[in-house]
């Protein structure tokens, strides 16, 4: 009597746990709020959306710079920040955070995306060139 008893026991921690890992990942977004101009600063808003939960230090913004114009290969330049702060706006989790072009040329191809566990984070890359 116990045997089948502990057998479901099994099985429903078994489908417990399927039913946690296969929670879709979250998908995340990045927008320059202004232009990016060499030798400035400009910062840029992010939102992640999703079932799981957001917090501190989970996810960083990263922002690679290729001088040769080309958004491949090894980047010339590389930023990467945790992200601390998050608020809400309409039930999406948004933060702000600044990039740095003091050291980049003109004309330099850039891409900008969000970072989890080592990862880039599903639709949250934005490609762009930095100006004069």
């Amino acid at each position: 009597m116990k045997l089948p008893a502990v057998l479901a026991a099994v099985v429903l921690l078994m489908l417990a746990g399927s039913l946690t890992a296969s929670a879709a990942p979250n998908t995340g977004t990045t927008a320059l709020l202004g232009p990016a101009v060499s030798g400035s600063q400009v910062d840029v808003d992010v939102s992640v959306t999703g079932g799981m939960p957001i917090v501190p230090y989970e996810y960083a913004i990263q922002n690679e710079c290729y001088f040769n114009g080309k958004a491949s290969g090894n980047p010339d330049s590389f930023q990467r920040d945790d992200i601390v702060f998050w608020f809400d706006v309409g039930g999406v989790a948004h933060a702000t955070m600044p990039v740095y072009f003091h050291d980049i040329p003109a004309d330099s191809a850039c891409k900008v995306f969000l970072i989890r566990n080592n990862t880039a984070v599903k639709g949250s890359t934005t490609i762009y060139t930095v100006g004069p």
